[in-house]
């Protein structure tokens, strides 16, 4: 039998504490004061539940009560089947028609599988046993796969001295790419010019990423500074990442100035009036001129 003690600052309040957290009344507990109240002190009170009992004729009523939820219940679950056979009748039509629509549109779907398209199979191929070969040179812990899509062939370099194969800043990939490139297009017409894209452990990759970052925090640096940005010379592939990702730009827009290696992109900003440093009236007069950086030093990241 569990006993339970409570304060209060009167008895009377320590009782009905006790009684109300218990949820008990006076008579289904017993009471027994410890400790009366007083001037520095608290009453002290002991509840104990008293367990109670059933006699012949709450067992009787008891019963007799859950003999009738049982009747209750069995006649709900009659009604319930009665009602659910009568649906089933009335929807049954309707469900026959709503299946043998439903299986005539998957059939209609299945009628005619949707394909993948294996573009430039022949060039993928080609390209795949050329790239092979510079690379055997090289090392032969290497592989080499192809994926080709409607404008582009994609080549990756893999394997355990895939590295070896991107040299600084990618120019040893870039050269490896241009070689697949000419080889591949060039029993092509210019109108049939196939593009062509080399990896190598995921460089090209993280390069996006690294130059999608870049473009749109220099984008929003040229927009506040109202100044145009020019950034570090690259090649086709990377200048078009840029082009690309501030195409959409509400900040600035880009072009491409310079000529063979030195081509570089500059990030213009979308404002009407652009500062060009403590420049000449001749300078302010006549305008920027399209291939300076106007005496700073072009970024390299």
């Amino acid at each position: 039998m569990k006993e339970f003690e409570f304060k209060g600052s009167t008895v009377e309040a320590a009782i009905e504490k006790g009684l109300k957290k218990l949820g008990l009344t006076r008579e289904e507990a017993e009471i027994e004061v410890l400790n009366g109240e007083g001037i520095f002190t608290k009453a002290l009170v002991r509840v104990t539940p008293i367990t109670k009992e059933e006699t012949a004729e709450e067992v009787e009523l008891k019963d007799e009560k859950e003999e009738e939820k049982e009747e209750v219940a069995e006649a709900v679950i009659e009604t319930a089947e009665s009602g659910a056979e009568e649906n089933t009748e009335n929807n049954e039509n309707g469900e026959k028609r709503e299946r043998r629509d439903r299986r005539n549109r998957d059939n209609s779907h299945n009628r005619r599988p949707r394909e993948r398209v294996d573009y430039f199979p022949e060039e993928k191929e080609k390209g795949k046993e050329y790239i092979g070969v510079i690379a055997s040179y090289f090392s032969d812990k290497v592989r080499i796969d192809a994926k080709s899509y409607k404008d582009e062939i994609c080549f990756y370099i893999g394997g355990d001295d895939a590295k070896i194969f991107i040299g600084h800043r990618g120019e040893t990939l870039d050269a490896i790419q241009y070689l697949a490139s000419q080889y591949i297009n060039s029993s092509r017409n210019e109108d049939n010019h196939v593009r062509v894209t080399v990896d190598a452990d995921f460089y090209r990759e993280r390069r996006k990423r690294i130059l999608t970052s870049l473009a749109k925090k220099l984008a929003a640096q040229a927009y506040n500074e109202k100044r145009e940005i020019s950034l570090e010379p690259m090649n086709s592939y990377e200048r078009r990442i840029i082009h690309s990702v501030l195409q959409n730009s509400y900040e600035a827009t880009t072009r491409s100035e310079g000529e063979g290696k030195d081509r570089h992109v500059v990030i213009v900003p979308k404002c009407e009036v652009m500062t060009y440093g403590n420049v000449s009236s001749e300078f302010r007069k006549k305008g920027p001129g399209r291939t300076k950086t106007y005496g700073g030093k072009k970024i390299v990241f």
